[in-house]
């Protein structure tokens, strides 16, 4: 799916942070580290040095959300922004792999 640049095709709020990811074109070549400032459940704002225009796919691992891979919507010096091919779950994304998810709460007892 592709939009015209100005379109807002993002839903849900976006997340801001620090994570680390390895850009790579779909044939796997390393194509420059991204620093992730901005994420959401459709996509995510990058920082870093690499030669990307808009179209790319690029592949890359965040976390649990595990591989994934997604379009270049904008390119400005420096950033770029990317759509992801599927969904995720931004909070997994965050957990580094082996991490547990928080459990829920269980009940607690009261004592009288």
């Amino acid at each position: 799916m592709s939009y015209n640049e100005g379109d807002s095709p993002r839903s849900g709020g976006r997340d801001s942070m620090f994570l680390l990811a390895i850009l790579r074109d779909v044939q796997g070549k390393e194509l420059g580290k991204a620093i992730v400032r901005n994420l959401s459940a459709t996509g995510m704002l990058a920082e870093g040095s690499f030669d990307l225009k808009r179209g790319d796919i690029v592949r890359f691992a965040l976390g649990q959300a595990g591989e994934l891979s997604g379009e270049v919507m904008r390119v400005e010096e420096g950033r770029c922004g990317i759509q992801f091919h599927r969904e995720i779950d931004p909070a997994a994304a965050r957990r580094r792999i082996g991490s547990r998810a928080p459990s829920a709460a269980s009940p607690q007892t009261l004592k009288k």
